[in-house]
């Protein structure tokens, strides 16, 4: 109500006369005198000088219409940006991702269509962007696998094939294709634990009851492909994310291996806010 009576002084004020106000607000005249009658009751002192001509405002009234001007002024501002808002022509869109070359072409297409949304790109690998995503550190996580926690809602990005990856000198380099039990004689390369290539990969060696020879652990995929070109051993990742670099090459795996999926995951909580559809819908559409 102290607000409603704060909006009919300030119109009063602003129009100079009861009746502009009230054609401002959209009330009736009478609406707007007992809005003033009361707020000038409440606190015992006058606001207006009444004559035929319409009102002034007295000292007290002066001194409010400059804070009720400042007011206008704020809430202007604050539609104002939650307009922006809702078309998506500000704000910030904040993605985990254990791969980035997965995400690029998805946020190139987000940042074609809104422009005006900054993009902030962080990087880890599955087990620690679902953490983040929980957190609320950020909006979404692109990650390997769906995560078995309660939630979440999940849209498939990619379904790639994995690969081998050998140093370009080497002897294997000279193939097309290479066996998982060649591999295995190793070295082998691999990711961190928690990362899904990890247990992708390891899944696939125990399958066929193969030890494999651990050359070096390493933390994400740029370390990994820089070890492969160092000749420290092979490795085995996603065809969407071989790098070009004439150091290495890839080669196909003989044997069946899990391909390796891409999920872009937000929080099912979030589902309806406009910056998640937004991006969501981007998905579904033909590329």
């Amino acid at each position: 109500m102290f607000q409603n009576q704060l909006r009919a002084f300030h119109a009063v004020a602003k129009s100079g006369s009861f009746t502009g106000a009230a054609d401002e607000l959209s009330v009736t005249q009478p609406a707007i005198s007992d809005q003033i009658r009361k707020l000038e009751q409440a606190y015992g002192t006058p606001l207006f000088i009444r004559h035929a001509r319409g009102v002034a405002m007295t000292e007290t009234g002066r001194k409010l219409f400059a804070l009720t001007e400042k007011s206008a002024e704020t809430e202007q501002e604050v539609l104002n940006l939650l307009s922006q808002s809702k078309k998506l022509e500000t704000g910030q869109l904040t993605i985990g991702a254990d791969a980035a070359a997965h995400v690029m072409p998805l946020l190139k297409r987000f940042s074609a269509r809104y422009p005006g949304v900054s993009v902030r790109l962080v990087s880890g690998n599955s087990a620690s962007l679902v953490e983040r995503l929980q957190a609320f550190e950020i909006d979404f996580a692109m990650v390997g696998r769906v995560p078995d926690v309660p939630g979440l809602v999940a849209h498939r990005i990619s379904n790639d094939p994995m690969m081998a990856v050998v140093a370009a000198h080497s002897a294997l380099a000279k193939r097309k294709s290479v066996t998982l039990k060649e591999l295995a004689r190793g070295p082998l390369i691999m990711r961190e634990q928690g990362s899904h290539t990890r247990d992708l990969v390891a899944g696939a060696l125990q399958k066929q009851g193969l030890a494999w020879t651990l050359a070096l652990e390493v933390e994400g995929r740029e370390a990994c492909f820089e070890a492969v070109a160092q000749g420290l051993g092979a490795a085995i990742v996603s065809a969407g994310e071989l790098p070009h670099d004439r150091r290495i090459k890839a080669l196909a795996i003989s044997d069946r291996v899990e391909p390796m999926s891409e999920w872009l995951v937000h929080l099912k909580a979030r589902t309806n806010l406009r910056l998640i559809q937004s991006l969501v819908a981007l998905v579904s559409e033909p590329r």
